[in-house]
């Protein structure tokens, strides 16, 4: 943010002081089809006036409009502003700013009046410095603007002055919703999954960064990160042993970066297991099947041995079948557990 002095340094460099030979009205559009359209990071001037005869809304308001970038419902438009303060009282400043949706050549003006009526004015106080956050209520493409505004009521030459100001509009940051999928139980080893959507209900996009953090009694916490992924976020959780049975709460959370705001989750509550043995590899897995043929293959072969007659012949045959079903068995194992 600019200091007063600074401010003061650049409007005199700009030749934008509160002399009545000044150009009136700088910078914006008198209406939204002649408002310039804002780049994001952008520094921009202008200048209003207290002229009744300059006034573009009734007779008693200046308006200078700028074109806001596309923006989705509940966007967050963060404005860095700067005004100078009244000549005559120095603790006040002139100008205000709005954000307006929706409008046209044809009914900015009755917007504009409903808003003043509604108190919804942004002023400066201070060192004349702010920064404004605005929350877009609707997604619109092509007609939200920015309305620095002054009162222009003046009808005295001699009383004119001329109300410079500047500004940069942040990067816009988009909505999230973020919701911790309903579980009841979780392993103290396993995955804890969350999901975000857009404000138009469309999934997060990847590679958003979440964090989650997971408390129980006697102060009991531990902490995970994870990555979004097809409207996903999936946390693999190494709970210690604390934490076996308890009824922890598992909070959800998504940092403010330069294009996402924050966002929490509701905390939830689970029940945490013991944790699951581990899986087996696909080589042990091999490895199992092959033994537990081979113990088969064993068991058919010894009964073949002492059987006769037609029992005899039909364990034989059994026992060859197995034997098949070993060696094949044992060709996967070694597949799966050769060395890489």
């Amino acid at each position: 943010m600019k200091s007063f002095a600074a401010m003061t340094v650049l409007t005199a460099a700009l030749g934008l002081g509160f002399s009545s030979t000044a150009t009136a009205f700088e910078g914006g559009g008198r209406k939204p089809s002649t408002a310039p359209l804002i780049t994001v990071g952008q520094h921009y001037t202008g200048q209003l006036n207290n002229h009744e005869n300059d006034a573009n809304f009734g007779s008693n308001r200046e308006v200078a409009l700028w074109k806001l970038p596309p923006l989705t419902t509940r966007d967050v438009v963060i404005v860095d502003w700067h005004a100078a303060p009244y000549t005559n009282d120095p603790g006040y400043f002139p100008i205000c700013l709005l954000m307006a949706q929706r409008i046209d050549d044809f009914n900015w003006g009755s917007v504009f009046a409903d808003a003043l009526g509604n108190y919804t004015c942004n002023n400066l106080s201070g060192s004349g410095s702010a920064k404004t956050e605005l929350v877009a209520q609707e997604t619109d493409s092509s007609s939200t603007y920015l309305e620095f505004t002054s009162r222009a009521s003046g009808s005295n030459p001699s009383e004119y002055e001329t109300y410079p100001y500047d500004f940069t509009v942040e990067p816009i940051q988009h909505y999230l919703d973020v919701a911790a999928r309903p579980i009841k139980r979780v392993s103290a080893n396993g995955v804890f999954r969350a999901t975000a959507n857009l404000a138009t209900g469309l999934p997060m996009p990847d590679g958003l960064n979440f964090n989650l953090t997971v408390t129980w009694s006697d102060d009991g916490v531990a902490s995970y990160s994870g990555v979004s992924s097809g409207g996903v976020v999936s946390f693999q959780l190494a709970l210690p042993e604390t934490a076996y049975g308890e009824n922890a709460r598992f909070a959800v959370s998504h940092p403010a970066d330069g294009t996402y705001q924050e966002a929490t989750a509701p905390t939830t509550t689970v029940k945490v297991a013991r944790p699951r043995a581990p899986e087996a590899t696909p080589c042990e897995k091999a490895r199992r099947q092959a033994h537990a043929l081979a113990r088969q293959h064993r068991r058919l072969s010894r009964r073949a041995r002492h059987a006769r007659g037609a029992a005899r012949a039909r364990l034989h045959r059994r026992a060859r079948q197995t034997g098949r079903r070993l060696r094949a068995a044992r060709r996967r194992a070694a597949s799966a557990c050769a060395t890489p």
